[in-house]
């Protein structure tokens, strides 16, 4: 307050009278020179001249000023701005002086004896009153006084004075109210932004309020203006940079710092920039900078994550050399051996790699999955699998042409569908579709909209719309059932599903004929599945223009069904791939091993998060230009504890492109990794080996191991509308029957489905050898699926209870089944009957999904 008494009070009022006096001299009819001999108090006391007195009482304001007496200059102030006689600039340019005085005036006591009154029993007051009394608050510490009346002061005069609005930012400040003092200080900068101190003040303001974006903001434009001359400041605008999610903007900067010796080449500094290329997932960056940073300070935690970022490469002797040098420094954990061995297994060093897996599994956190890959190692034909593909790696480096990612035991190849194998006999192609049997042609998503010939499957009407949601229902809660009333037509069992043989799959037979209490409950039959408009619209739009020109590749498709009249088996399958199943979506369920002797096992509780890019209707992606499905987590605890890991995966589109993305935290210990082997038949964790990782979703992954061929259509029973098994009636002890799932609450209805054959491609490896999708015409869900081994026995069947979801117009399979009919068991995951309601609109953004996001969101 002493600095706005000396700057804006004496200075102020002293250099405005000089203007106004000649502004007297030329219109107030005084002759130059009159009455210049006389003191003021005389020449205000003989003169009867309205501006003349005006003008008289504004020198004596400044005298008064000048010798501090404030109170005094106010009054003159006040009897000048009451003669009335100033034009209005004039007029304005006083009230503004009079407010800078009781801004300043040291004297908040008799202000607040004056003005506080009116003010509290809402008298209007000039906004430079307003400002007076504001000014008193704020030198009594009355912040929030000081803020409200500040803030009606300021608003009351467009442009007002850059004193008071620093005023008003003070008392902000003051009252801890960060953002607001924030926005106050942007409109001083905007007038006066050589004021660099202030710059720093609003990025730590916006810092404060949380707002690290209008922070760094703040930053960036006083780096521009040239205010950033020292580290500290350099470093700060680096780390705000990267914590609004920008970490490429903020490692080019810091590159360019240490380029030009603006900041030093500490080894602190070197690593900071590893761990932006990081972020931002620049490998080549990222490497270049981590051996910077260990000619500077070598480190076993910079060996691990340089062996890390050539295993993600592919470039696996180099990530073998560093991951041993790591482990040599003393990075000796599990994490550390469980990714050497992986690197060691891709050069085919299968004994070196099996010895780096079991020095994992002495380390509790990592021991399962190093037994597993122990296990596989020891299979007997991991050796012969390693060395094929590495051969394949080295033939494709070696003809120059561009190196594809690789999945399990293999990368994804360029395949045509259909292609007939080597050595099976050529067959009509049945890759057109089936002709609708029903008139009233096809349903915005390409099904038959009419009913069938004998009228027990009904024309599609639009599904379960809004006006058909049961009363119950509670949009956020749990689905109610939309027919509650409905009884089964009839019951088929192990003495008659023979009359029904030509509606059952042979999934379904089988399990007729192993277990004599199974039964298939069969209702009246209703297409209840809808989807968003939006989706109906992009639909259309993409038949046509839409296309697969490798099997492991979509392009050309936005955001609804690519093929909504598909020609091939992986048309089909991509149509399941790419379903609409809501923007972003949380899943928090449980699921289950059944035994052959009934003992339940691996009970876990599952949480799987996904951000779909594909399928987003308020944020729709491009496929060709992004490369991307969906963002996803996935975590598994046993009941009462929390996750050993989770799993983070980014699906691609075109896999032929960019392999699908799959890393593993170790919570535990704090360590993620990325395993490229993965998918095919590699087993599910927590599923005794029942589930394969590409019988996930009943399917996903990759095509190329198989040929798919289109078969046609056929009218099957198979599970839908599927209320009663998730709306809270059962307990999971319950559904988890011995031999097979309690079919008691289950409800089975004759709709029409795809069915779509894979074989297995000659010289590919996979535990099945056929297999047999039955996909849903209305929801293009696979529901059904027929694995069998390779000497042709049905070995494990898939079944998917349809689950339309209605308040968001989608669908899932819930629960879905896998039973092993070797070996007699079973295992049951989206088991929601006691879980939370499937969750959507819960905000979720690509940031959230980066490796390092998870790794610090999950780690203990």
């Amino acid at each position: 307050m002493r600095r706005l008494r000396s700057t804006l009070i004496a200075g102020l009022l002293l250099v405005g009278t000089a203007a106004d006096a000649d502004q007297y001299r030329s219109q107030a009819r005084v002759p130059e020179g009159e009455g210049a001999s006389k003191d003021l108090d005389t020449q205000l006391k003989s003169t009867n001249d309205p501006y003349a007195k005006a003008l008289l009482l504004r020198e004596l304001a400044g005298q008064a000023a000048g010798r501090k007496d404030y109170e005094q200059a106010a009054k003159y102030l006040d009897e000048a701005i009451a003669t009335g006689a100033l034009s209005g600039p004039a007029a304005d340019q006083m009230r503004a002086t009079l407010g800078k005085l009781r801004v300043g005036s040291g004297d908040p006591a008799s202000v607040l004896k004056n003005i506080e009154p009116l003010y509290k029993a809402g008298k209007p007051l000039p906004p430079e009153q307003l400002v007076a009394l504001g000014a008193a608050y704020l030198q009594q510490k009355r912040y929030k006084d000081a803020a409200g009346a500040l803030a009606k002061g300021v608003a009351a005069r467009p442009n007002a004075d850059i004193s008071w609005r620093r005023a008003l930012y003070a008392a902000y400040v003051g009252a801890g109210e960060e953002g607001e003092a924030a926005k106050v200080l942007e409109t001083v900068l905007r007038d006066q932004p050589s004021a660099k101190d202030d710059w720093f003040r609003l990025s730590a303001l916006y810092l404060k309020a949380g707002n690290n974006a209008r922070a760094q903001a703040s930053m960036e434009v006083a780096s521009r203006l040239g205010y950033i001359v020292n580290e500290e400041q350099r470093l700060q605008l680096i780390g705000l940079t990267a914590q609004i999610g920008a970490p490429y903007a903020a490692g080019s900067l810091l590159k360019g710092w240490l380029d030009g010796q603006q900041l030093p080449r500490s080894a602190s500094n070197l690593r900071t920039l590893a761990g932006l290329w990081i972020a931002s997932r620049e490998s080549a960056l990222s490497i270049a900078a981590l051996n910077d940073a260990l000619k500077a300070a070598p480190s076993s935690e910079l060996y691990l994550q340089l062996g890390q970022l050539h295993l993600d490469r592919e470039e696996y002797p180099q990530a073998i050399a560093a991951l041993q040098q790591a482990i040599a420094t003393g990075a000796k954990s599990g994490p550390a051996y469980m990714t050497l061995g992986i690197a060691l297994y891709q050069q085919a060093e299968v004994d070196a790699a099996a010895k780096a897996f079991r020095d994992a599994a002495q380390y509790p956190a990592s021991r399962k999955l190093a037994e597993q890959w122990v296990k596989y190692l020891d299979s007997g034909r991991a050796r012969e699998q390693a060395i094929t593909a590495l051969a394949a790696r080295k033939s494709r480096r070696d003809d120059g042409t561009p190196e594809l990612a690789t999945g399990l035991l293999g990368g994804p190849v360029n395949v045509a569908d259909a292609e007939v194998p080597v050595g099976v006999p050529a067959t009509p192609d049945a890759a057109s579709p089936v002709a609708a049997s029903g008139s009233a042609g096809l349903t915005p998503v390409g099904a038959e909209q009419g009913s069938n010939a004998a009228g027990t499957i009904p024309p599609w009407t639009g599904g379960l719309t809004r006006s058909q949601w049961p009363a119950a229902f509670k949009p956020g809660g749990k689905l109610v059932d939309p027919f509650p009333n409905d009884k089964p037509k009839y019951t088929i069992t192990a003495s008659n599903f023979v009359q029904y043989v030509g509606q059952l799959s042979d999934g379904h037979r089988a399990l007729f004929a192993k277990y004599p209490d199974y039964t298939m409950p069969v209702y009246e039959t209703r297409r209840t599945v809808a989807f968003p408009q939006a989706i109906y619209d992009a639909t259309k739009a993409n038949n046509g223009r839409a296309s697969a020109p490798a099997a492991d590749s979509l392009e050309g498709a936005t955001l609804g069904f690519p093929f909504p009249q598909p020609k091939t088996g992986v048309e089909v399958l991509w149509n399941h791939r790419v379903r609409y199943r809501g923007d972003a979506v949380q899943l928090s369920y449980k699921q289950a091993v059944v035994a052959a002797d009934g003992a339940i096992r691996n009970l876990g509780n599952v949480l799987f998060r996904v951000l779909f890019r594909y399928g987003n209707i308020s944020q729709p992606g491009d496929v060709t230009r992004d490369n991307m499905l969906a963002y996803g987590t996935l975590s598994v605890a046993k009941p009462g504890g929390s996750p050993e890991f989770v799993a983070l995966f980014h699906e691609t589109a075109n896999s032929l492109k960019t392999a699908r993305g799959i890393w593993v935290l170790l919570v535990n210990v704090g360590k993620m990794f990325r395993v490229p082997p993965i998918g095919y038949d590699q087993p599910f964790p927590e599923t005794d080996a029942i589930q394969f990782i590409d019988m996930v979703d009943m399917y996903n992954g990759l095509f190329d191991r198989y040929v798919w061929k289109l078969t046609g259509k056929r009218e099957l029973l198979i599970p839908y509308n599927a209320y009663r098994l998730s709306d809270g009636r059962y307990k999971n002890a319950q559904l988890l029957t011995k031999g097979h799932f309690n079919q008691a609450g289950t409800r089975y209805e004759l709709h029409r489905v795809w069915v779509v054959e894979a074989t297995l491609r000659p010289g590919n490896n996979h535990s099945f050898g056929r297999r047999l999708f039955y996909v849903d015409e209305d929801s293009w869900n696979v529901v059904l699926v027929e694995n069998y081994d390779p000497a042709g026995r049905l070995w494990r069947f898939q079944e998917g209870h349809l689950l339309p979801l209605y308040d968001v117009q989608a669908s899932f399979a819930v629960p879905s089944l896998t039973y092993d009919l070797k070996a007699g068991s079973y295992f049951a995951e989206r088991l929601f009957s006691e879980s939370p309601a499937i969750q959507y609109g819960i905000k979720m953004d690509d940031q959230d999904f980066l490796p390092a996001s998870v790794k610090n969101k999950y780690s203990r």
